[in-house]
């Protein structure tokens, strides 16, 4: 545990020194999931020696620069590949990864598939902003994995990731938006408790793509809508995770097959 002092928020303690103010644009989510996963550290209890954060490409990809952790970024290749390699190294690591939409399409449901069939104790955080649209409309999908899969060009999301985690051998399944931040610390804290595959999934949305569509607004009505647009139902099927409009978006924690 971190001893703390009145002189420095207790986040700061859990940060690399001079790397606030962060690149991540006020409002988009990805600051409030790193400092909720600071405060479920904590309240894990879980030595600080024996955390490594994984993150890949795009803004997730610079929570290893922020944190203070043991941490890298897998630029060249699968992050959850090479996390699951760095677990299967040392077994006593808890190893965290940081993923988005880049990565995931980038590198396919193939670090999912391994992760699960070797039973790799990986805990996920996959931060859904919903930037595979970028990659429709630049035609970059046609270069990922996903080669040859249909997409219209909509806000409906292409993947049901809780869904897929499932499927590839998730025990701990859950997902929440920005604001529901004491939730979602409390499904982090779990997360990091558990001996096996687990992943939470954030909905949050990319100010940076909205803003090129010439949609400025507020960047707290943005992540709102979100949080206004979601049900929670603990428990639900994940086959019903798909997140589709007009329906809410439902969120809540949906596995927990491993219970210490």
């Amino acid at each position: 545990m971190v001893e703390h002092t009145d002189e420095l928020h207790p986040s700061e303690y859990f940060l690399q020194a001079g790397s606030i103010p962060s690149i991540w644009c006020p409002g988009c989510g990805i600051g409030t999931v790193v400092n909720t996963f600071i405060q479920a550290v904590e309240k894990s209890k879980i030595d600080f020696e024996k955390i490594c954060v994984v993150s890949g490409i795009g803004c997730t990809g610079k929570v290893a620069y922020h944190v203070k952790f043991n941490s890298f970024q897998a630029v060249y290749r699968n992050p959850i590949k090479r996390a699951s390699e760095l677990k299967l190294k040392n077994p006593n690591l808890k190893v965290v990864v940081f993923l988005n939409d880049v990565d995931f399409m980038t590198s396919g449901a193939e670090g999912f598939i391994g992760v699960g069939k070797r039973g790799v104790a990986l805990c996920v955080i996959y931060v859904n902003n919903f930037i595979y649209r970028i990659f429709i409309e630049h035609k970059a999908l046609s270069r990922t994995p996903f080669i040859g899969t249909t997409v219209e060009n909509n806000i409906e999301s292409p993947f049901n990731i809780p869904h897929l985690a499932k499927s590839c051998g998730a025990q701990y399944v859950a997902r929440w938006t920005p604001l529901h931040a004491r939730r979602l610390m409390y499904s982090m804290a779990d997360a990091l408790q558990k001996p096996s595959f687990s992943l939470i999934e954030v909905i949050s949305p990319c100010l940076m793509y909205y803003a090129s569509n010439g949609i400025i607004g507020r960047s707290l009505d943005r992540v709102s809508f979100f949080y206004d647009n979601s049900i929670i139902k603990h428990g639900e099927p994940t086959e019903n995770l798909d997140i589709r409009p007009p329906n809410k978006i439902i969120v809540g924690k949906f596995v927990d097959n491993i219970r210490e």
